[in-house]
């Protein structure tokens, strides 16, 4: 009786093994296709391009709403995306008098970034290009 159910548990992991390499080499080829595939560069489509300068602005926009006092600097597309340098100079506090320092945005500034582009984004604003 021992013997017969391992030989069931033999038979089924010999089946699973079988499962997964079939599956195991279906995978392989399919990476191997994707591998071949070529992704949209700036220079390809111009679609992309136009999302990213487009971004880069909506961005900008965010940053200064949220930031009043960050001075854009530069702010361009790349090749993988787009991104922006921005200045925060040393400020007083309105309130206090008490001197802020000069800084970088932290991650929870990016998380209030994101949030204002989101906000943005949703107003559908009409995008024109001035030349």
């Amino acid at each position: 009786s021992d013997a017969r159910f391992h030989s069931v548990a033999t038979i089924s992991n010999a089946s699973s093994t079988r499962l997964f390499s079939a599956v195991a080499e279906k995978g392989a080829a399919a990476a191997a296709e994707e591998e071949e595939e070529d992704l949209p560069t700036n220079e390809s489509d111009i679609d992309l391009l136009k999302l990213r300068h487009t971004s880069a602005h909506v961005m900008a926009m965010a940053v200064q709403q949220t930031f009043p006092e960050a001075q854009t600097t530069i702010g361009p597309w790349i090749d993988n995306g787009f991104y922006y340098d921005f200045y925060f100079p040393e400020t007083t506090d309105e309130e206090t008098g008490e001197v802020v320092p000069s800084r970088k945005l932290s991650d929870q500034d990016l998380k209030k970034v994101k949030k204002a582009m989101d906000k943005i984004i949703s107003k559908n604003y009409p995008i024109t290009r001035e030349e």
